[in-house]
This record gives structure tokens, C-alpha cells and sequence, in this order.
């Protein structure tokens, strides 16, 4: 399957980007580009990307999603996602960056559950 990025305006200064598809190696390039331009072609003080319409997310679509967090940061532009499904928040969530991205923590799973468990001292065998 492949990736539909639909952009509109909403107010003055905030640009949604609507994702609609597969985010993962073949098209986060295509995310990335469209936050891009989106960043270039200035007067935006929010980009916020909305999930509903994702059904699969790899590392690479979430690590796309975590840059561009930083480049934003970087040029005073608030980002943020919105709607995953429960499968997606809940991967954000285990993965440390829900938060981050602006997504609570998915319910019965407190954030960064699996980072605490792999790094935590009763954790290690000896």
C-alpha cells in the first residue's frame, strides 16, 4: 500500500498534514519532504500531523516523525500528531516518544514501560 498526504490550513498559522496509508521505509521520505515544505514556505507556528487514516507505521516512519519534532523545535514551529489508532498510540508509547509527539499514553501501558523494564537493575541477569 502506499502513502496520501493530504495538506490544508487551519487558521492563520497552523497547517495539518493528513496521512492516509502506510508510513514506513518506501514513503517516510515522502513525510519528511512535505513537512519540509511546509516549513519553508513559512508563516506556520503549528504543523500538526494527523494519524487517523495510518494503518501500519515502522521505525523509520516514527523516527521521521521524531526529527521532524526537533527540526520544528529548531524554527520556533510547535509539531505534534493527532488520532493514531489504539495500535500506533500504543507503540509510540512503548517506544518513549508518544509524549514527545503529543500523543498521551496509550491506556493500561504507563509511558516508557519497556525502556524502565530493559534498564531497570532487577531486570539484568547475572
Amino acid at each position: 500500500m502506499s502513502l496520501s498526504i493530504q495538506t490544508r490550513r487551519r487558521g492563520d498559522r497552523e497547517t495539518v498534514i493528513a496521512l492516509h496509508g502506510e508510513v514506513d521505509y518506501a514513503t517516510a521520505l515522502d513525510l519528511r519532504a512535505t513537512i519540509s515544505a511546509t516549513l519553508n514556505a513559512g508563516a506556520v507556528d503549528r504543523i500538526v500531523v494527523d494519524l487517523a487514516g495510518v494503518t501500519f507505521l515502522d521505525s523509520t516512519g516514527v523516527g521521521t516523525l521524531v526529527v521532524a519534532t526537533r527540526i520544528c523545535a529548531d524554527h520556533l514551529v510547535e509539531f505534534r500528531v493527532c488520532d493514531p489508532n489504539p495500535f500506533i498510540a500504543r507503540l509510540l508509547t512503548v517506544m518513549g516518544v508518544a509524549e514527545m509527539l503529543g500523543i498521551p499514553a496509550a491506556p493500561g501501558l504507563p509511558p516508557r514501560t519497556l525502556r524502565r523494564r530493559i534498564l531497570s537493575p532487577a531486570s539484568r541477569v547475572a
